[in-house]
């Protein structure tokens, strides 16, 4: 009785590792100091690496600039195609020097 039991747990487990993942979907997030670009890039570094960027929130708040990247990794996932639209004025930080 007690091998009959390991062996279904055994199979149950192996017909686990070899089931494909279900898709997910979720958001990833990142604040950035240097500029919005940075922010939005580095947050599409932290999707999961087959996933599609379907939409983009940008914020500026005290010369910090959040991105956050809605992503899916679901099959058929399109692209939003949309620019990442940034504010229409930034101020350049007093400390940039002009480098910006």
């Amino acid at each position: 009785m007690a091998l009959s039991n390991r062996l279904s747990r055994g199979l149950l487990g192996a017909a686990l590792l070899v089931a494909p993942s279900a898709a997910q979907a979720g958001w990833s997030e990142y604040t950035s100091n240097i500029s919005e670009v940075d922010a939005c890039n580095q947050a599409q570094y932290l999707m999961p690496e087959q996933a599609v960027p379907q939409q983009y929130v940008l914020k500026v708040k005290d010369g910090n600039f959040r991105c956050k990247v809605r992503w899916s990794d679901k099959a058929g996932a399109e692209p939003s195609n949309l620019p990442v639209l940034l504010p229409a004025k930034i101020r350049q930080p007093i400390f940039a020097g002009g480098w910006l």
